[in-house]
């Protein structure tokens, strides 16, 4: 009796042994897991801050282009009709000269 009372108790050992070191790794996994989730987290936070953040400065950018592309377009509408008044001011003095040397 006393050998069937010693393996019992071997494998209830053993049992009790591989049930804690069962629980251990569970327990262990599920903190990694965890902290993997917490890491994530901080890294999609982070990212969407920078999305933010990029995309704040590009819009910056942008409105100063526009405004130096209407200050260019402003200043071609400028010298285009400072062009066509020359051009009339021009076609009326030709239009002003004898051809025979003199002045009408």
């Amino acid at each position: 009796m006393e050998v069937s009372t010693v393996c019992v108790r071997t494998f209830s050992a053993v049992a009790v042994l591989s049930a804690a070191a069962a629980a251990f790794v569970g327990v262990r996994r599920d903190r990694a897991v965890r902290a993997r989730l917490v890491r994530e987290a901080a890294s999609s936070r982070l990212m969407a801050g920078c999305a933010h953040r990029d995309t704040e400065a590009l819009r910056v950018q942008l409105a100063a282009f526009r405004r130096r592309l209407e200050l260019e377009v402003a200043g071609r509408q400028v010298v285009a009709e400072a062009d066509r008044v020359l051009d009339e001011a021009l076609a009326v003095q030709i239009r002003q000269i004898d051809p025979e040397g003199g002045s009408r």
